[in-house]
């Protein structure tokens, strides 16, 4: 007989492997961070360097989304960046509005392009580990997950 959620050990109910992988992931980004790259670079600030060097023309309130950050948190991150010399924010417009628009410095370029290639470290150990289909089929089973877990519940990412 199968057994219900309740009955199943934490380690073998999906939702709580789901979560403690996350947390893990957040702690490992952060200590990641801290051996290979930068001490003065944070894991989210790093994530928002990637964003803008993904897109530039990226809004502060997408930056938040990405990162499950509230704007407000996301520009006070961005003033910090800023005053490290990693962007700097220019005043732009889009459909006839001013906006604030974030641009990599030499310095922010210099310090993702270092992290990028520590990344590899990452890759060659994930890729000893699984093939190319096994985590394509991953990310593709952790959507289906959050697109299950939506039917359920609307998530408004901040």
């Amino acid at each position: 007989m199968k057994k219900t959620p309740l009955q199943l050990p934490i380690d073998d109910f999906l939702p709580y492997q789901i979560d403690f992988t996350a947390n893990y992931n957040k702690s490992f980004r952060r200590e990641f961070q801290l051996k290979y790259v930068s001490s003065e670079l944070s894991a989210d600030e790093f994530g928002i360097l990637h964003l803008i060097y993904d897109n530039p023309k990226i809004s502060q309130t997408d930056i938040g989304k990405y990162l499950f950050k509230g704007k407000a948190h996301i520009g006070k991150m961005l003033n910090e960046m800023e005053n490290k010399g990693y962007i700097k924010r220019v005043v732009d417009s889009r459909n006839n509005i001013m906006i604030k628009r974030n641009e990599m410095t030499q310095k922010g370029l210099d310090i993702f392009k270092l992290a990028i290639s520590k990344m590899s470290l990452i890759d060659e150990k994930m890729g000893k580990e699984f093939s190319q289909e096994e985590i394509i089929q991953f990310i593709s089973y952790l959507k289906r997950f959050r697109k299950t877990l939506g039917s359920i519940v609307d998530v408004k990412l901040k």
